[in-house]
């Protein structure tokens, strides 16, 4: 059921299409998302997923449309996955089905949740998924496992093929591992606010979704070797205060993203964000196709301070 808004906070995310007529009605009439009523030049539109966020679609005639966008935002590559939450699968699927889609693939999330994949006019992979609620004690566990899964995922990797890139304009893996890294050194600071004083309020502006830190902190030209010694500590203190604090899942903070509200976010919830990913992605001795899509699948929700919605790229 669609559904109009008339106030809306301006996108995070922009996708460029080839025909913005043909990739309206499909976001719209087939997929079921809302529309807005934000005023937008031609070439430009607007659409919202299941929980109301907006998504900026660019047409091929369009000029900068960074004064539509939020302050940071993402512009998204051509063939990339975007991920979104859904209520229902199943009751997904059948309206889906009634209104004649009938493309699409039943596939499995990074952590085991059941997806429905589905291709969008340009070749872009829409990944809906329905997470189940994990116990407490399963995101600490998981958590926990960050370190071995990264080691375990790099393992044969010679520095040259640090420096690979799947195709040009990609990050390297050299790359990824310091975003990685760097994005959960981010999250442990909140979590340690978290946790000193509950409640505080919190904001991290200076490391935008833009990624711009990969180059002013220069990715490509540092050793990972400090920056997976950094992670194993990061990981190992967080879980020594998670696990020597009473209540310390429950304690939360107020996170202020740029142009945002104060959003509460309990350590626990933080945690289950930078959890590790299943073990399929992270096996020793994958091939390159494979590790480049475990890497997508950590990158999806490193940094982002809104709700993950859209991850790119992922498998």
């Amino acid at each position: 059921m669609q559904h109009t808004n008339t106030e809306r906070p301006r996108p995070w995310w922009a996708l460029p299409v080839r025909n913005l007529p043909i990739s309206y009605a499909f976001y719209t009439e087939l997929l079921g998302f809302g529309t807005t009523a934000t005023p937008l030049p031609d070439h430009l539109v607007e659409v919202t997923d299941f929980g109301g966020d907006p998504l900026l679609l660019i047409g091929r005639q369009a000029s900068d449309v960074t004064e539509y966008l939020n302050n940071p935002h993402t512009i998204m590559k051509p063939g990339n996955t975007l991920g979104f939450f859904c209520q229902d699968l199943d009751a997904q699927f059948a309206e889906w089905s009634k209104l004649g889609l009938t493309e699409i693939e039943e596939n499995t999330a990074p952590l085991g949740d059941r997806a429905l994949l589905i291709r969008d006019p340009d070749g872009n992979t829409l990944r809906f998924t329905t997470p189940r609620q994990w116990a407490p004690e399963e995101i600490v566990a998981l958590y926990a496992q960050g370190p071995a899964r990264l080691q375990q995922a790099l393992a044969d990797i010679s520095e040259q093929e640090l420096d690979k890139k799947r195709s040009e304009g990609e990050w390297t893996i050299r790359q990824l591992v310091h975003h990685i890294v760097d994005g959960d050194d981010l999250w442990m600071h909140a979590v340690k606010a978290a946790l000193a004083r509950s409640g505080s309020q919190y904001r991290h502006d200076w490391y935008t979704p833009d990624n711009t830190c990969a180059e002013t902190l220069d990715y490509a030209g540092r050793t990972i070797e400090p920056a997976l010694l950094l992670f194993q500590a990061n990981h190992e203190h967080i879980l020594q205060l998670v696990q020597h604090l009473p209540d310390a899942l429950s304690r939360f903070l107020l996170f202020a993203g740029p142009d945002q509200e104060p959003h509460p976010f309990t350590v626990q919830q933080i945690l289950y964000r930078r959890r590790a990913r299943k073990p399929r992605p992270f096996m020793a001795g994958m091939n390159r196709r494979s590790l480049f899509a475990a890497w997508g699948a950590w990158v999806g929700t490193l940094d982002h301070p809104m709700p993950d919605r859209y991850q790119a790229p992922s498998e």
